[in-house]
């Protein structure tokens, strides 16, 4: 565990012991897939609970809420979980035949002097974003945003139609399936620049957890995030080569 993920963890402690002794319920900010999997391994005091949710149930920045709940908490649906949560949705709109990306979305975001862990999951696709963000921020949001990226966009409260996730195919042909090897012919770099400047670094994450073995081995559905390069997942073993290796597919989040 990272000191990043200890003093998450301490965090988290102290907030559940709170919510224990005054039995209120406690927001976290959106939280990171590698901490949502540090928060779901935290052993809470005895009674306290905890759920996430981003807006969305396939959101993957999400705000956990501790407390003290019944039973029927866990069968909330979503409209009961939207009323609950101090979090909002903006639908962006703008011509199709323009272009918006995610950077263009966060850049325009931060520079209102939104931080980006009020910020959670950011959809962009064929003229329309979506963005998750905490309530206290969004109408200051809807009132300030006319362009991004130089596009001009209209705004709308709450939520469209989610764009349908885009993955980029890449084929590659490895000679193991060790993390440190997929990792270097994904991103286009050497197998000793993978271990030293990525996965020693502490900038791989596996499955929403922090990784720092290079040897690990993968299987086919592991999700790879490699911090400053992008999001993965080792899709599908195609076959063998007559050299011996291995034709891999691994589609990277687009």
């Amino acid at each position: 565990m990272s000191e990043g993920d200890n003093n998450f963890s301490t965090h988290i402690i102290n907030a559940a012991a709170v919510c224990a002794k005054r039995n209120a319920p406690y927001f976290t900010r959106f939280l990171t897939e590698e901490e949502q999997a540090v928060l779901k391994n935290e052993r809470l005091p005895d009674g306290v609970f905890s759920r996430l949710y981003g807006g969305e149930k396939n959101t993957e920045c999400c705000r956990a809420v501790l407390g003290v709940f019944p039973l029927r908490f866990y069968d909330l649906d979503a409209e009961q979980l939207d009323a609950m949560y101090p979090i909002k949705a903006l639908t962006f709109t703008f011509r199709e035949s323009d272009t918006i990306t995610h950077r263009n979305v966060l850049g325009t975001l931060i520079s209102l002097g939104i931080e980006r862990d009020r910020i959670g999951d950011i959809y962009v696709g064929e003229g329309v974003v979506i963005v998750y963000l905490y309530d206290t921020v969004s109408d200051y949001i809807a009132q300030s945003i006319t362009k991004i990226g130089g596009v001009g966009v209209t705004v709308i409260q709450g939520a469209a139609e989610l764009p349908k996730r885009e993955f980029k195919d890449i084929k590659l042909s490895v000679s193991s399936l060790r993390l440190d090897n997929i990792i270097s012919h994904t991103i286009g770099t050497s197998r000793s620049s993978a271990q030293e400047n990525y996965v020693k670094a502490q900038r791989v994450s596996l499955n929403s957890v922090l990784c720092t073995d290079c040897s690990k081995q993968l299987a086919v559905g592991d999700k790879i995030s490699v911090r400053g390069v992008g999001k993965f997942i080792f899709h599908a073993i195609d076959g063998e080569g007559r050299k011996g290796n291995i034709h891999i597919t691994v589609k990277k989040y687009i």
